[in-house]
């Protein structure tokens, strides 16, 4: 059981919901829409138009040809997740949240409408992709972090709803996309079908414009030139090793992030004033700490209140570090599995799918299991004397999401042996990762914000958007590993599958027993 160590104070519950918070959930399904009505149809659409156009049946260019377009849809959504890093600098640091979501929702506008005029050009959709990801990545952290900011002492019991309905109209948008868009790209074509989700975009850029006088806004601290140092050798170094290695080398995510980390940590010691200046930043405190005897002695450099903060950042970081696992998993939902889908017979309730489609499942059941969970289970676990925290919820969690992979490693393996299973078995398995979704993700994009120092909220939620990252990492890295016939080529049909089911299992112990020991903290502001 965590050790809860909460700051707020027992007010009467008062408040109502900010007038600010439709404009943010408006801006949110549009950008939804937008973004997983790209995914739905974006593996299907390389494979078919990038890496298979023969429509070759061979088995050895079919395993090439998913391997390679999974690899690329993982290394898209790695990216996408990575960036939020530098938006939640460029939000804390300089422009506020507001500035940096207009700003930047307007580059990843503009990448979406690149994307629907390449369709036949791989070098310019691929660079479209990473101009999505630019923008996608950059609002990313400061769009949730600015729901918690509309709350105050006299709603702050309000914000768990709030996440809620922001989680809700993420999934009220990818509903609708996934079922729309593949029948788009099946009926007119991939422009089309790539092109209206551009003009979600769009209107989703107005939305949050139309918002402008209603927002509570948390402004940036003073601009300090270090900072600046360091975001532009950061951002800088990753551009070259993506330039290099993905663009030319085509060497995929994993050596671009490798290289970039080399590239950061020799720029840090060469720009080591910039980086580590007075008043310290999380890296300077913890190499101060390191150096000079621990945490007491860095308090009495830094404060008592700066060095709590530092440790609840670590703390968060301690549950994050399991999180890419699940992402791991769950984002084969929306790529391997829509490859499972496309060999399974697709007829279900008099309905004869698309494959692409499948996935609106997820999106539809989210959407029934949000109010279900919280206003049904967590209060029934609660009156049977079973403490629901965020921490317990996750563990469960995992444990679903290797259930789902048991149920998907199953129908493969029919599927190996020549069958032709029906498609409610893995809407089934999507039921179960569902389940888990609703335990980890919502929980940990609470979990992110309520419990980072108000001056690293956007970071922090950045952090939380970097384990999707890491997760991708991994998919991504074995996937190539299987193009170029390496070590996990081995690892082909269900055993695939079976592979990623053992991780998450051995994660979900790992998690189980080191999460009773973690500390939790509450700051709300």
């Amino acid at each position: 059981m965590a050790e809860t160590l909460d700051t707020t104070s027992a007010e009467p519950k008062k408040g109502k919901f900010p007038s600010s918070i439709p404009y943010i959930i408006g801006n949110e399904a549009a950008e939804r829409f937008n973004y997983y009505g790209l995914r739905a149809i974006l593996t299907t659409f390389m494979i078919a138009q990038f890496y298979n156009r023969s429509g070759s049946t061979d088995p050895a260019v079919m395993q090439a040809a998913e391997a390679t377009a999974n690899a690329k849809t993982h290394d898209f959504v790695a990216m996408t997740y990575l960036l939020p890093m530098f938006g939640g600098m460029i939000a804390d640091w300089f422009w506020g949240k507001y500035r940096t979501i207009l700003t930047l929702s307007l580059v990843y506008a503009a990448g979406s409408v690149l994307v629907a005029l390449s369709v036949d050009n791989e070098v310019l959709f691929t660079s479209a992709l990473m101009l999505i990801a630019l923008g996608a990545g950059g609002i990313k952290p400061c769009v949730s972090a600015n729901v918690g900011d509309q709350f105050d002492e006299s709603n702050k019991h309000l914000i768990s709803k709030a996440f809620d309905l922001f989680y809700a109209s993420i999934n009220v948008g990818s509903v609708l996309s996934i079922l729309l868009i593949p029948y788009l790209k099946a009926k007119y074509g991939p422009m089309v079908a790539f092109g209206v989700p551009a003009i979600a975009m769009l209107v989703a850029v107005f939305f949050f414009w139309a918002g402008r006088h209603k927002y509570r806004r948390v402004p940036p601290p003073k601009s300090d030139p270090n900072k600046m140092v360091i975001l532009a050798t950061a951002f800088g170094s990753l551009v070259v090793s993506y330039l290099y290695f993905d663009k030319t080398l085509h060497a995929g995510i994993g050596p671009v992030l490798g290289a970039w980390l080399i590239m950061v940590l020799a720029l840090a010691f060469i720009f080591k004033k910039q980086w580590f200046a007075k008043p310290g930043n999380f890296v300077g405190i913890n190499l101060f700490a390191l150096t000079n005897g621990g945490f007491g002695a860095a308090a009495k450099e830094y404060g008592d209140e700066a060095i709590e903060g530092i440790k609840s950042v670590w703390r968060v970081l301690s549950v994050f570090a399991f999180i890419p696992v699940f992402w791991a998993l769950w984002d084969q939902s929306q790529s391997e599995w829509v490859v499972q889908a496309s060999k399974m017979d697709l007829d279900f309730l008099g309905i004869t799918w698309q494959a692409e489609q499948i996935s609106f499942v997820n999106a539809a059941f989210i959407l029934a299991f949000i109010p279900l969970f919280s206003f049904v289970l967590y209060p029934m676990l609660e009156k049977m004397g079973i403490r629901v925290t965020p921490l317990r919820k996750i563990g469960a969690g995992f444990v679903l999401t290797a259930l789902s992979f048991v149920v998907i490693a199953i129908i493969q393996g029919w599927i190996d042996a020549g069958e032709r299973p029906n498609i409610s078995w893995q809407i089934f398995a999507f039921v179960i990762l569902t389940a888990g979704e609703v335990l980890i993700s919502i929980t940990g994009l609470e979990y992110a914000y309520t419990q980072a120092p108000p001056s690293m909220k956007s970071t922090i939620m950045a952090c939380w958007l970097i384990t999707v990252t890491l997760g991708n990492l991994i998919v991504s890295v074995i996937q190539n590993n299987i193009k170029d016939g390496g070590f996990f080529a081995q690892f082909h049909g269900a055993d695939f599958f079976w592979l990623f089911t053992g991780i998450c299992a051995v994660t979900a112990v790992a998690f189980m027993i080191v999460s009773p020991r973690i500390k939790e903290r509450s700051y709300i502001v």
